[in-house]
């Protein structure tokens, strides 16, 4: 194998870790509550102060990037997703994962407000960034793009497209393809429109099972 193929396949294996801060919304800004965390992004570190406990000394954690209060929906993009989405366009497996409380920004940093361009999360400027590369490639390269979109509440496995939403599907493996979801539907797109719709029936499904699952 090349060394460069070396390279790359060393650096698409890291998990990468990354903390991005919110603002203080408008119900917190009226509360007069203040930031109780301090963003350092050139140094990677966050520092958590106990503001209720003065004499506490502030703790402060390093991360592979971070981001403010003030970070731009672009930029978390470039610096983190891209790279990825890079490695996936040559062939590596790629996965993010967004974690956190309920409230901490996790739907606004993945799909953010797709009809304003500057506010689209990462799922939407994947989409833009794989199509626009496909429509850049040379040669005889072919892509065949294919999108499932599924959900995983309470042990349970859904998927979003599916005709049956009460239908609940079986995580698998196998030696020639590893994990896969048994009976998940998938559909081919042509385009970062075909994408947008699929997701945006997927997202209103999942507000369906949700409604379902608390009455």
């Amino acid at each position: 194998m090349p060394s460069s193929k070396v390279e790359k396949q060393e650096i698409s294996d890291n998990v990468k870790v990354v903390v991005r801060c919110r603002p203080l919304n408008q119900k917190e800004k009226m509360m007069s509550h203040k930031q109780a965390v301090v963003v350092d992004e050139i140094r990677g570190t966050i520092t958590v102060n106990k503001l209720e406990t003065a004499q506490e000394l502030p703790k402060t954690f390093t991360f592979d990037t971070v981001f403010g209060p003030d970070s731009k929906q672009l930029d978390v993009y470039n610096l983190t997703a891209r790279p990825i989405i890079d490695s996936v366009l040559e062939g590596y497996n790629g996965t993010i994962f967004a974690y956190g409380q309920t409230g901490t920004g996790k739907t606004f940093t993945m799909e953010g407000v797709r009809a304003v361009p500057e506010l689209r999360g990462i799922i939407p400027n994947s989409f833009a960034h794989i199509f626009g590369h496909i429509a850049k490639a040379e040669g005889d390269t072919r892509f065949l793009v294919r999108v499932s979109y599924l959900e995983i509440y309470n042990e349970e496995v859904r998927d979003l497209l599916g005709k049956d939403q009460l239908q609940r599907l079986e995580v698998k493996e196998r030696p020639d393809v590893g994990v896969y979801i048994k009976d998940l539907s998938g559909y081919v797109v042509n385009n970062a429109d075909d994408m947008d719709r699929i997701m945006t029936l997927g997202h209103k499904n999942r507000k369906q099972n949700y409604w379902t699952d608390i009455w």
